[in-house]
């Protein structure tokens, strides 16, 4: 049996609103709409993404005890990817130059690239990513256990068309405008902003005097306990 990755990066993504109820087979109807569909026999190069469970990677079938995550709901996402391989465009592409004795023109190259591709492609199987997620229904918060800017980008998307929600990143004020807070307090988080240090200043001091901003850190605090005292 599959399991849920344990290492590497996490990124977190709040909605509002309504969803599903992920322990009513109306969520598994939910997935099945946008299911992933193989590209197995494509015969030009693309992408599929859609849902599957670890128990069915083709996306043929959802159970709801498919998507025990334990903690949380199990989602996992299969991206397929099909395009004929580089190394073959250009060995034939070697073989037609050497044959005719000089390179070939652009149009010659996407003719020979238009015919590899009908000829070559149905046969070549695609490339297939994994990514998986858990979703915690109560708290509107979902874990997606991938970092890269093609990985959000899919599951983000795919959870738009399957449940007519936005996903949102988190960020340090969602977090806290999350956490519980009332709504004073809340005010007073919106309001607060970082203090930032201007970027001239900084590098020029640091360049100048080395660690010097630690060191007068040090001798201010030395100074003020020698007040105190």
């Amino acid at each position: 049996m599959a399991a849920i990755r344990k290492s590497g990066g996490v990124v977190v993504f709040y909605w509002d609103g309504k969803i599903t109820d992920p322990r009513d087979e109306a969520f598994c109807a939910a997935l099945a709409t946008r299911r992933f569909r193989t590209i197995e026999n494509a015969a030009s190069e693309e992408v599929s993404a859609g849902w599957v469970t670890a128990a069915d990677p083709t996306g043929d079938s959802f159970a709801l005890e498919d998507l025990d995550g334990g903690a949380g709901t199990w989602l996992r996402v299969r991206i397929d990817k099909k395009t004929l391989p580089k190394k073959w465009l250009q060995i034939h592409r070697d073989v037609a130059e050497k044959a005719r004795g000089k390179k070939l023109s652009a149009r010659e190259r996407r003719e020979l690239k238009d015919d590899l591709t009908e000829k070559m492609l149905p046969r070549v199987l695609p490339t297939i990513q994994l990514i998986d997620a858990l979703l915690y229904h109560d708290r509107k918060i979902v874990q997606l256990f991938a970092t890269s800017k093609t990985a959000r980008e899919v599951f983000g998307k795919l959870f738009f068309e399957t449940f007519s929600t936005p996903l949102e990143r988190a960020n340090p004020l969602q977090s806290g405008l999350r956490s519980g807070l009332d709504d004073t307090q809340k005010n007073e988080l919106e309001r607060a902003e970082a203090v930032r240090w201007p970027k001239a200043e900084r590098s020029g001091e640091l360049a100048h005097a080395g660690k010097r901003p630690v060191a007068a850190l040090s001798n201010r605090g030395a100074s003020e306990r020698e007040e105190d005292a």
